[in-house]
């Protein structure tokens, strides 16, 4: 009988350890089930953010391309080496001169390169209009004095020429 006791023992010691076993399990199930969905919300979406911007960054960035820096600089791109690009900051004509400020040269690694921006064509503007002029400044009326006439205040109190506001004259009358 000593053998049934001890047996019965043995067996109840088992099954106590795996009931505890169990309940250590189901207390770090929740932890872990954290871990996880944790892993598909913050991680996961990062490392796809990650690796498209990098894809973005270096693709598509060729010599003569016109770029926008992270700094908000935009200039053509003229030299490529490795991860280092060379800008050229201002405008040019068509002729391949300034039309403005001197040039600048940049040198930006690629990860300080944005984005490609599209060229922005410029509007040629005509010295001469199409049709005909017509003056509208206020000088002219149709009594054939001036408009300013009327708006110049005679200080000295003698009735002298005297220079308008806009470099016209003016007589008292």
């Amino acid at each position: 009988m000593t053998q049934s006791l001890a047996l019965a023992h043995l067996l109840l010691a088992s099954s106590s350890k795996s009931s505890s076993s169990s309940t250590g399990l189901l207390t770090l199930l929740p932890l872990l089930a954290i871990g996880v969905l944790g892993y598909f919300f913050f991680i996961k979406p990062q490392q796809r953010k990650a690796q498209a911007a990098k894809a973005a960054q270096g693709s598509g960035i060729e010599v003569g391309d016109e770029v926008q820096t992270i700094g908000g600089v935009i200039g053509t791109v003229l030299e490529i080496h490795g991860d280092r690009y060379t800008l050229l900051t201002g405008a040019l004509g068509d002729d391949g001169n300034l039309d403005g400020p001197q040039p600048t040269r940049i040198v930006f690694v690629r990860q300080a390169i944005a984005k490609k921006i599209e060229p922005i064509e410029d509007v040629k503007v005509e010295d001469e209009p199409d049709g005909p002029v017509q003056d509208i400044s206020p000088r002219s009326s149709t009594n054939g004095s001036s408009a300013s006439d009327a708006d110049i205040d005679d200080v000295g109190g003698d009735s002298a020429t005297t220079t308008g506001e806009h470099g016209g004259e003016a007589e008292e009358g």
